[in-house]
């Protein structure tokens, strides 16, 4: 710093330490919407500014709020409050009062504060909105600071409702009988955007309405013919109803009359028959029906010369003609639409053939016999039979997609089925009656061996015999195995009996065996045998073991076991891989030295044996465990006290056969890493410790500690000397420490001793700290502070001066502050 920034800085500092304290409240200030009279310059002085307060309010509704003043103040603070609604969510320098009803500053730097206000609930009325606001000059303290306030009343916004019209009425259909709901219709309006709810609607007959009528259709079950009928409806919002308005009347009319069948006499005339006909009317209106027309169509066409005539007379058909005929009547005011007959077809004279009897082959069938239907005819004119039509019933249901076919397929029958079967004949003319069979029920079939294979990975003493065996049933029943016998050398043996599997201890070397496996459904037996099997030659079987948990620690060692089925004996050779690739230093080893391994390794041993006309090769795998590390905590520090920083060690902590690379520790309130832990304690604590290896294996420890109170620095004194210096004096009630002296936060001296003079280098307020120290810990709790206050050293003001005095004064000033500066920048001893 040059000379003159030194002399700018002490003028400014000695002029500081004259000013008033602050008595202002720099961080609230609630309860104060009047304002604040202790701000000495006065009220009104300044003009508060709120925006994004409504002229109204809509109830619930939540507006942005901002606050700030006229003029260009240095600093400021502030306190709004509100008599109903909620603020909230105020700005980093402001703060929201408990009940929600105020807002003020935090901090006097600022000069303009945003929060939220919610608005009350429907139906609170107006809302008082007070703010007061202070323009401050930055001086900290009250003297020249202005303040300003502002009242606000916001009303609550009146909804008012504008009741729903109803327009567009119709009724449908416009010319109704008896026969036809009527339905009302009409188009709601509302100028609010209401949706609507409540509306009502009213049937009115000849003028009257009818109370049981209420909703929008009107059945037809309630109209009569010449009745004239309106509806009224009158439209709601769910809060208002609208002007009830009419509709136009509708006129019920005449409904015309039905005719509900006409049925013909014959619909198999021949041309000796007269055909005559019957029908049957209805009329909703109950009018009577007063006049009928008939007319007679062939094959599509009105046969004019026999209209409105009851009888189609024999004469005036032919062999093969197609008659319909067509009736329509009349209730005096309306016809019906024609109703048309069935058609008629017209036959001949001649006589129909007869199908005398009809019997289904063979009389035993199951669900693996195809059905044949036979049958006899006759034909008393002696015609010759031109065509068949064959029917199959099952269970009494007519079979249609089987219709002609003969003989029926097995595949289309079940056990249990009832089939049937009906024949008729055609002799050119006529068909015959058709003729039924008696019914043939389908009985159980046997169930079939499909196949029955002996099996065996080996077909050695080594492994089991199994009959492969594939079973089914025509009928869909299940299928059981009620009986399995084992042949050795075409002799039945006890062994195996009854078991579709023979165990390998029964087998030797060049023997034949064979197996009759018998099947049922729960009603018939099928029996097979299979094919006979030659026991070859076994080859031999290794086994391998491992030891359980095996590690680094110790030599691998896996339990080899070769057996020969057929007693012969074996050779073996090894071969070992560590994760995959072969380790040629151990071939044909039967275990791994323990300075070959390492946890987490995959080591695979291979194993061939050979009874010198098969080899077997066995593979078989383990990977190392990676042994857990071992947890262990210690505590560094002599004692463990109240806010004074305690050193934990994990450093201890150890693994077998890896490393320790990670510690994680965690107590009530945090979380850290590494091998060492310091912390600052003011309660009884529980310590958790999570170590784990380089393979990611963990152990954990836990440590109680109970905090106590340490040492501390007491009866700390400060002494004012009128030259400037500074004496502290104070007691220690711990063991010998040393302390380091600071000065506003600031090192500026360690001793051993229990006293220190200073000489501070400004006048004003000084703050001393009194920190023990020692080489296990920086004291933290066992600290004090004091503050001191220094007069300014008064210095004569020099008399006027001409010439160089003016400079010489500006010399001399200087002569005096610089040993001060210095003085400052080294600090007082003890």
């Amino acid at each position: 710093m040059n000379k003159g920034g030194v002399l700018l800085f002490v003028f400014l500092l000695l002029m500081a330490t004259q000013a008033d304290l602050a008595t202002a409240k720099k961080n609230a200030k609630f309860n104060s919407t009047s304002g604040c009279g202790c701000h000495s310059g006065g009220a009104n002085g300044v003009n508060p500014v709120l925006t994004g307060l409504p002229s109204s309010y809509t109830p619930a509704t939540t507006y942005s709020l901002s606050i700030g003043m006229s003029g260009n103040p240095l600093s400021g603070g502030f306190n709004l409050e509100v008599s109903k609604g909620a603020l909230s969510n105020p700005s980093g320098a402001a703060q929201v009062s408990s009940n929600g009803f105020q807002a003020t500053h935090n901090t006097w730097t600022s000069t303009s504060w945003t929060v939220d206000w919610t608005a009350p609930a429907s139906g609170s009325g107006t809302v008082q909105v007070n703010l007061a606001v202070l323009h401050g000059n930055n001086g900290q303290n009250t003297g020249g600071d202005l303040y300003g306030t502002s009242s606000t009343s916001v009303s609550e916004e009146i909804n008012t409702n504008t009741p729903p019209t109803a327009t567009n009425l119709n009724i449908a259909p416009s010319t109704p009988t008896t026969s036809d709901d009527l339905t009302f219709t009409y188009t709601y309006t509302d100028d609010d955007g209401d949706a609507e709810s409540g509306t009502t609607v009213s049937w009115h007959r000849n003028g009257v309405a009818q109370p049981g009528h209420t909703s929008t259709i009107l059945p037809a079950t309630a109209t009569a013919k010449g009745e004239a009928w309106h509806a009224v409806v009158t439209p709601s919002d769910g809060e208002d109803a609208g002007t009830s308005v009419a509709s136009s009347s509708v006129l019920i009319i005449n409904s015309a009359p039905t005719i509900n069948s006409v049925a013909v006499s014959s619909e198999t005339p021949d041309t000796n028959d007269d055909v005559t006909f019957t029908y049957q009317t209805d009329d909703v209106d109950g009018d009577t029906i007063t006049s009928t027309e008939t007319r007679w169509l062939l094959e599509g066409a009105v046969f004019a010369s026999l209209d409105n005539m009851s009888t189609l007379p024999a004469v005036a058909t032919r062999v093969g003609d197609t008659w319909t005929v067509e009736v329509r009547v009349s209730d005096g005011e309306d016809l019906s639409d024609w109703f048309a007959s069935t058609e008629m077809v017209v036959g001949s004279s001649n006589q129909a053939p007869v199908v005398d009897s009809v019997v289904i082959t063979p009389a035993d069938a199951t669900t693996l016999d195809d059905l044949t239907a036979a049958w006899t005819t006759t034909d008393a004119d002696g015609d010759e039979i031109v065509d068949i039509e064959v029917m199959w019933m099952k269970d009494g249901v007519h079979q249609t997609d089987v219709d002609g076919v003969n003989p029926l397929p097995a595949n289309r029958t079940s056990k249990g089925d009832e089939w049937t079967v009906f024949v008729r004949v055609f002799d050119g003319e006529a068909w015959s009656l058709a003729t039924s069979s008696a019914q043939q029920m389908i009985g159980n079939a046997a169930p079939i061996v499909v196949s029955a294979v002996l099996t065996s990975p080996s077909f050695s003493a080594n492994d089991p015999l199994s009959v492969n065996l594939t079973a089914e049933d025509p009928d869909g029943e299940g299928v059981q195995v009620v009986d399995v016998r084992w042949y050795l050398n075409d002799v039945e043996q006890s062994d195996g009996a009854n078991s579709l599997v023979l165990d390998a201890t029964s087998l030797q070397r060049g023997d034949a065996w064979h197996a009759v496996i018998t099947v049922s459904d729960g009603s018939d037996e099928t029996s097979a045998m299979t094919s006979p099997t030659t026991i070859v030659n076994a080859a031999p079987h290794v086994n391998i073991s491992w030891p359980s948990e095996a590690n680094a620690l110790q030599n691998l060692v896996p339990i080899i076991t070769v057996t020969d089925a057929d007693g012969d004996a074996a050779s073996l050779a090894t071969t070992w891989y560590k994760n995959g690739f072969r380790d040629a230093g151990l071939a044909n080893a039967t275990s791994v030295p323990a300075e070959k391994l390492a946890p987490g390794q995959t080591w695979t041993l291979v194993v061939e044996a050979s009874d010198g006309e098969l080899t077997t090769s066995r593979q078989a795998s383990t990977v190392l465990e990676n042994l857990p590390p071992v947890a262990d905590m210690t505590v560094v520090s002599s004692a463990i006290w109240f806010n004074e920083t305690t050193v934990l060690s994990a450093e201890a902590s150890s693994d077998l056969d890896g490393e320790v690379v990670e510690f994680t520790w965690s107590w009530d309130d945090g979380t850290a890493t590494g091998a060492t832990l310091e912390l600052v304690l003011t309660k009884d604590t529980e310590v958790h410790l999570l170590v784990s290896d380089d393979l990611g294996a963990k152990a954990e420890t836990t440590i109680q500690l109970t905090v106590s109170t340490g040492p501390s620095v007491q009866n700390l004194r400060v002494f004012n000397h009128e030259n400037g210096k500074v004496d502290l004096t104070w007691e220690w009630n711990g063991e010998a420490v040393e302390f380091n002296i600071h000065r506003n936060g600031q090192l500026i001296a360690t001793t051993d001793g229990q006293s220190y003079q200073d000489q501070p280098p400004m006048s004003g307020v000084n703050t001393y700290t009194v920190q023990p120290v020692n080489d296990e810990r920086t004291f933290l709790n066992g600290a004090d502070g004091i503050s001191t206050t220094l007069q300014p050293i008064i210095l004569e003001e020099p008399g006027p001066a001409t010439g160089l005095g003016l400079g010489l004064g500006v010399l001399m000033l200087l002569g005096m502050l610089i040993p001060l500066f210095f003085a400052s920048r080294k600090g007082g001893g003890a």
